[in-house]
């Protein structure tokens, strides 16, 4: 006559209870969901890897018919009995070649930094310098832009630990995109700002605005994508490699890039930690003579 406890003194090897059995159930589908996605993330990564592999081999053997066809179109200009219409050719032809050869490059140095092959020569260096320089040898081409660059750059040094010619490149594409991709006659703003921290280290953030030329429908990571560009028309010339070689420059170098949008406004920030210095050490005292 006496009830026991529901579940209490179960004997062994008696079938589970349906709570039991539906916690076995979830346990195993997890862990079938874990093995799937383990073996979904392995053949995704070995799927990048023969991408960038093949991407690299095929910018390598491109390499050497280019430089010939390049070669033998700089002896063609120098024939002197080519008709003129075979000479426009022979230009037409070593322009593209040209053109051709350098997103080969392009895209055999993004390949090597998305595979962290890339070769660095990191040291500490003036930012606000490199942004200078940077623009001064570009003035040139600059100079035929119709936009108007304002440029702020203080005269304060902000050191950092970073590979100068890497991020040369960097700037010099990003400011090769907004002249590429501006809208005609505005204004582009440039600025360093450097922003120390009392308890150690910092940053120097270098910002480039500019409106678009056409309408942005993508998302940032879509724009700095491989291959993209921001006129899906294709009526200017480009690679859609500019920017993410300026990102992947930039994160190997050690620094932040990020892309934000906001209506036709179009903003890219690059970062890097402030280099701190250690103060100098007080100089010895003198000695003095003992009587």
């Amino acid at each position: 006559g006496r009830i026991e406890a529901a579940g209490a003194g179960r004997l062994e090897g008696a079938p589970p209870l349906p709570e039991e059995s539906d916690f076995h159930d979830a346990a195993e589908q997890l862990s079938h969901m874990e093995a799937g996605l383990r073996t979904a993330l392995d053949e995704r990564m070995r799927s990048e890897r023969m991408k960038v592999e093949l991407i690299t081999n095929v910018s390598h053997d491109l390499k050497t018919p280019l430089t010939s066809i390049i070669s033998y179109a700089e002896l063609l200009k120098q024939e002197d009995d080519l008709p003129e219409a075979a000479r426009d050719y022979v230009h037409i032809l070593s322009d593209k070649a040209k053109r051709l050869q350098t997103m080969v490059q392009d895209v055999f140095e993004v390949s090597k930094a998305a595979t962290g092959n890339i070769s660095l020569d990191l040291e500490d260096l003036d930012i606000g310098k490199l942004l200078q320089q940077t623009f001064g040898e570009m003035e040139e081409d600059l100079r035929q832009s119709t936009l108007a660059w304002r440029v702020e750059i203080p005269d304060a040094p902000a050191l950092v630990h970073t590979d100068g010619q890497r991020m040369y490149r960097v700037f010099q594409n990003l400011i090769r995109n907004c002249d590429q991709y501006a809208l005609e006659g505005s204004r582009v703003y440039v600025n360093l700002t450097a922003q120390p921290n009392p308890a150690g280290g910092g940053l120097a953030t270098v910002m480039i605005r500019n409106i678009s030329r056409n309408e942005i429908t993508m998302d940032a990571d879509h724009l700095t994508a491989r291959f993209v560009r921001g006129d899906q028309n294709r009526t200017t010339e480009g690679s859609g490699l500019g920017l993410s070689i300026a990102k992947s420059f930039t994160e190997a170098c050690g620094g932040r890039f990020n892309v934000h949008t906001d209506g036709d406004l179009f903003i890219v920030t690059v970062q890097f930690p402030l280099v701190v210095k250690a103060p100098a050490a007080p100089p010895a005292p003198a000695a003095t003579a003992v009587p």
